[in-house]
């Protein structure tokens, strides 16, 4: 990095090239992306062709996105056709990028849902979470273009190089300047937030759920009473870890065997049939009785009322999990990506230097979208723990589990 250790340098370029840093890690931060959805989707057993394709697609209509979000906040600045398309010349915004990749993404998967009976929200979990890494990555680009920043404190952070603390300025900016890096901030976050969509929030329903081995005590017998850590451990760190190793793959053989591999008895299974449960509208002046409803097969054509119909899943949840144990339903991690990166945003968003934030005449156009998105984000965790599973769960459809 010495190459970018003069104070008042341009680092928007590789050193002696046109090539522009930015573009390059915006490249690597979809790599990335697509790799890291693809080994997640690949280890499920899940078909990775429509995602090898659909990327194709994405990249572009995320791009054109990206450009037109940029184009509507700086209409000021538009005066040709070329000053709209010119990408080269820099100016995207993410909330465009990611709301026009989500909603050709939605469509391409919707449509392989139906082919391989994959519910959507395994999509959702296997790729949009991804997405924070990329951005971590991408938030990068921004220190190279000298974005992203905030107000000035006047010194250099104490703990960062060199390199950083003499760019945490705008190009255009005086000597002395040390601006909050917001950038850094947000790929640091962006980065905590994939760890958790990835690592734990997956496995948090089994740390509060009642555990298999105390359901089944003789199907499951500890690992830890049979090969319980002693003394002399301690004194071997290489034991201890190696048991300490051993007793999570024996928890997750047995959640495996208690949930994920279960397979109930055809006689458990039998009555396990999706019902549908009817909606009815009715007027104040009609008694609401649900045997008459039910029982006069003529009361729906003697009414102009509309009927809808729901699913009741309940019995096929519980046939696959007669324990009840408590899962984070499929969904759940790729929904809280919308309300997390939400939060990020309108938090940093008032730290933000004033030529940094997107506006549509006096209203912040990212403070506005990310209040959706944590909105968005909250109604589909809700519905997706809660809802989804006990009304709209088909059999042979693969969700957390295969069924």
């Amino acid at each position: 990095m010495y190459f970018f250790d003069s104070y008042n340098d341009s680092i928007a370029n590789i050193p002696g090239t046109s090539i522009h840093i930015y573009s390059i890690l915006m490249g690597l931060a979809i790599l990335v992306v697509f790799f890291t959805s693809w080994f997640k989707m690949h280890r499920r057993n899940i078909p990775t062709r429509t995602l090898e394709w659909a990327v194709l697609i994405i990249v572009p209509v995320g791009l054109i996105g990206a450009r037109l979000w940029f184009v509507l906040n700086n209409l000021q600045s538009m005066h040709s056709f070329l000053d709209v398309i010119a990408i080269w010349r820099g100016g995207i915004a993410i909330e465009g990028g990611v709301s026009f990749g989500l909603i050709v993404g939605l469509i391409i998967f919707y449509r392989a849902s139906l082919k391989y009976k994959i519910s959507m929200w395994v999509y959702l979990d296997c790729i949009i979470p991804n997405v924070l890494l990329g951005q971590a990555i991408g938030r990068w680009g921004n220190f190279f273009n000298q974005e992203v920043l905030g107000w000035n404190v006047g010194h250099p952070f104490a703990g960062l190089p060199s390199w950083i603390n003499n760019h945490l300025h705008y190009p255009d900016e005086a000597i002395g300047i040390y601006r909050q890096p917001l950038f850094l901030y947000e790929s640091i976050i962006s980065l905590f937030g994939w760890v958790t969509l990835t690592f734990i929030v997956p496995k948090f329903g089994f740390w509060i759920s009642k555990k298999p081995w105390k359901v089944a005590p003789e199907k499951f017998q500890p690992l830890w009473i049979t090969e319980p850590i002693i003394k002399s451990d301690y004194y071997q760190p290489w034991k201890l870890v190696s048991k300490i190793y051993r007793y999570s793959r024996w928890k997750k053989t047995c959640w495996n065997q208690a949930y994920y591999d279960f397979e109930p008895e055809r006689t458990m299974i039998k009555d396990a049939i999706i019902k549908p449960l009817k909606l009815h509208k009715i007027t104040p002046d009609m008694k609401f009785n649900t045997k008459f409803l039910l029982k006069n097969k003529n009361f729906y054509q003697k009414t102009t009322h509309k009927l809808k119909f729901t699913q009741d899943a309940t019995l096929l949840n519980n046939s696959y999990n007669p324990n009840h144990y408590r899962v984070t339903a499929t969904g759940t991690a790729g929904s809280l990506y919308f309300a997390f990166y939400g939060m990020i945003r309108l938090i940093m968003e008032p730290f933000r230097d004033t030529r940094d934030i997107m506006m549509i005449g006096n209203v912040s156009t990212s403070m506005v979208v990310s209040a959706l998105w944590i909105v968005l984000g909250i109604t589909l965790v809700i519905f997706a723990q809660i809802i989804a599973k006990k009304k709209f769960r088909k059999k042979g459809w693969l969700y957390e589990r295969q069924y």
